[in-house]
């Protein structure tokens, strides 16, 4: 019989399977609710435990995307006091992602076996479509639903918020879109009817878009720290440096996690066709099958930028996130050479003679 805590968690019955059918009954399983720098908080059914990979586990990882991250489901064994040992990663069945800032070909895993995940926007000062579409691409190439949750609508002119909101209806198809001021609450009931009993639901965006606030409202109680606005600019400050999970009681699971302001998507190019979805449709027009979009006659996407149907920052960030991918894949494979790079580039060139 699984335990009301592991169901409070989001445990279902493949989990249950995958234990029976891989000898685990004999290990605590637990989910990871907090990590930073390689340290883990497992809570299972008799309470929290410190965790520690085991050497076998360690031994065994060939990236950083095999440790464990928050989300994930683990079998353990308690040790002394609060102790426990990881033994075993069970299968995620989402996984969050980015590159990792820095390390050219890397990725960076934000969170696990996710639902749901929240994209948090600030509709103000801070307000950036580019970073949005890039947040939405990480969505859809981990294959989680996005929610979009516009933030400090309170602070918000009204005809801004009318002229952002045009931007965003205009850019994003088929996206749920919620209003949110952590200030007056208006929004706040929409948000908290969304959460499901089960389910898991990430908090993503740049820092100061009011995730931790939202997250202690929703909880009931103050479980993150969060800093006021800053003085004339009204941006919030960084407030979460670590990734943490949190259990609603008779609702769902929620992780917040850092700010993020610089964004990598680290997928295929395929990823970019949800996200992008209105260059694609056009692309089916296009003379060529496998036109780029930027020099081809009889492009239909190049026709719909110069008539304003769609606009330039949209069709500019595409482009950025298409050539980051690239790279990202030539330097995942271990093709840093310039030669090789020069050659793609050469290629995409030499599609001038078709003019």
């Amino acid at each position: 019989m699984i335990s009301l805590i592991l169901n409070d968690l989001g445990y279902d019955s493949q989990l249950d399977t995958f234990i029976q059918s891989h000898d685990l009954a004999d290990f605590e399983i637990g989910r990871i609710i907090r990590e930073s720098k390689k340290k883990y908080m497992v809570k299972t059914e008799l309470g929290n435990y410190n965790g520690q990979i085991s050497g076998k586990l360690r031994h065994e990882a060939k990236s950083r995307s095999d440790y464990p991250a928050v989300g994930d489901w683990v079998a353990i064994k308690p040790m002394e006091k609060d102790q426990a040992i990881i033994h075993e990663i069970l299968p995620r069945k989402t996984i969050i992602e980015r590159q990792a800032i820095g390390r050219f070909g890397k990725k960076q895993t934000i969170a696990t076996n996710v639902d749901v995940a929240f994209v948090m926007q600030d509709i103000t000062h801070d307000f950036n479509l580019n970073r949005l579409d890039r947040l939405i691409a990480i969505c859809f190439a981990s294959k989680i639903q996005p929610v979009v949750i516009l933030t400090k609508i309170d602070i918000a002119e009204k005809f801004e918020l009318a002229d952002r909101m045009a931007q965003i209806d205009k850019r994003f198809n088929d996206i749920s879109i919620s209003l949110l001021s952590n200030k007056s609450m208006e929004g706040f009931p929409a948000i908290q009817n969304m959460i499901e009993y089960g389910k898991t639901y990430c908090f993503i965006g740049a820092s100061g878009a009011g995730k931790s606030t939202l997250i202690n409202n929703l909880v009931g109680e103050k479980v993150m720290l969060t800093k006021s606005l800053r003085e004339k600019s009204h941006k919030g400050q960084h407030t979460t440096s670590h990734r943490e999970l949190f259990i609603l009681k008779d609702s769902g699971v929620l992780i917040d996690t850092p700010g993020m302001r610089e964004l990598g998507v680290a997928e295929s190019f395929k990823t970019l066709e949800s996200t992008f979805e209105i260059i694609f449709t056009l692309s089916d027009s296009c003379k060529y099958s496998d036109c780029t979009h930027l020099i081809e006659p009889e492009c239909a996407v190049l026709m719909a930028l110069e008539k304003n149907e769609i606009d330039r920052s949209y069709y500019d960030n595409f482009h950025k996130m298409k050539e980051e991918q690239s790279q990202f894949e030539l330097n995942k494979r271990g093709i840093k050479d310039k030669g090789t790079i020069k050659k793609m580039k050469s290629d995409s060139k030499n599609k001038k003679s078709r003019r």
